[in-house]
């Protein structure tokens, strides 16, 4: 691997993944978007990064697929009689088959051929038996023959959007440390909602240390020979806090609140991770995501055209100014940056703690 000098890292999001499309494609216009070193991806993110790793040759590509897709291109629900006796509501077949046609065998040549240049792309699935998140390397997978390569290429993207419940989990057979081993793997984004291998941080690190030494001050050098430092840039297919919205004291709204705020935290703790690894590696952190005004669906996995535009349309607004990227993770730890209520009349007080980047 050469050195991770520019990162980038998609999170999942479902639909919402047309405002990291337009986004990828706003960044093009605007001339600053570098060739990119390492790209990891998760959940609708996974679906993006190959494409983003290809570069912006495929931002037309990319903004067809999140504009032009309807749910009966994603899913199919079952009948309501057989689900308690399957997997899943719906079948993922029409997915599988939309990742096999934009997947081609010339699209994994290309990324076996940048893998082989020192770039990397990562792709997250879940492991259900170990409940752990499993990393694999697609640019290794891509330099494999086919078809074992294409199917397993494909089965990791498809496992990687499986939200579990809605979509059934993908089978794999695979050979890992010499044994072969039957896995069921599900969404990504239930073990986590961004990742950057440590080792692509450690990578980073030594680079920048390496360069510190080079670049140590020689007598009568009179040269700035300051290391150019590297960046993290993370774009999050949605918003950072929940929209804030009246919940009925009955069991399904109370769940679906406490998951949504759940699913939400976890996405703000990783960035944070994310944050603070970059800070020990020497990278400067660039972050971005969906404005908390902007009204939109409220559910991921509704896939409707017209909203689907509308997020795209701000991504690419967003992207293409230029200055869209905050410094910093929304909150450093649970309560950073949000109001107190304090007092005998419970009156709000501004948390003390600065939010990085504001």
């Amino acid at each position: 691997m050469r050195r991770p000098r520019n990162i980038l890292a998609l999170s999942g999001g479902g639909a919402y993944g047309a405002y990291s499309a337009g986004f990828l494609n706003g960044w093009t216009k605007s001339g600053t978007r570098p060739e990119l070193d390492v790209v990891t991806g998760i959940s609708t993110g996974s679906l993006i990064a190959p494409f983003a790793f290809l570069g912006s040759d495929h931002d037309a590509r990319l903004g067809q697929l999140y504009t032009r897709v309807q749910a009966t291109d994603i899913f199919r629900i079952r009948a309501w009689v057989s689900i308690p006796f399957t997997d899943a509501v719906a079948s993922s077949a029409p997915l599988r088959h939309l990742i096999e046609t934009e997947i081609s065998q010339e699209l994994m040549e290309r990324i076996a051929a940048e893998h082989r240049k020192g770039r990397r792309l990562y792709v997250g699935t879940t492991n259900l038996a170990t409940r752990r998140l499993v990393i694999w390397d697609m640019g290794a997978i891509a330099c494999r023959p086919c078809p074992e390569g294409c199917h397993l290429f494909r089965d990791v993207l498809l496992a990687s959007c499986s939200v579990p419940g809605m979509f059934p989990p993908v089978p794999f057979e695979v050979e890992v440390d010499g044994k072969k081993v039957r896995e069921l793997h599900a969404d990504g984004g239930v073990t986590a909602q961004l990742f950057v291998p440590s080792h692509v941080f450690a990578a980073a690190a030594k680079a920048a240390a390496e360069e510190v030494e080079k670049a140590a001050p020689r007598p009568g050098a009179g040269v700035d020979c300051t290391p150019q430092a590297g960046n993290l840039y993370v774009v999050v297919a949605g918003k950072l806090y929940p929209d804030a919205t009246p919940v009925k004291a009955k069991v399904l709204p109370v769940l679906g609140a406490t998951t949504a705020a759940m699913l939400y935290a976890y996405c703000r703790a990783d960035l944070s991770n994310l944050y603070g690894q970059a800070r020990v590696a020497g990278l400067r952190y660039h972050l971005t995501a969906l404005r908390g005004d902007f009204r939109t669906v409220e559910i991921a996995v509704d896939f409707d055209q017209k909203e689907m535009a509308k997020l795209f349309q701000e991504g690419f607004g967003q992207g293409s100014a230029g200055s869209a990227w905050m410094s910093g993770p929304p909150s450093i730890s649970p309560g950073d940056g949000d109001s107190i209520r304090t007092g005998l009349k419970l009156r709000k007080a501004q948390s003390p703690m600065p939010v990085p980047g504001k």
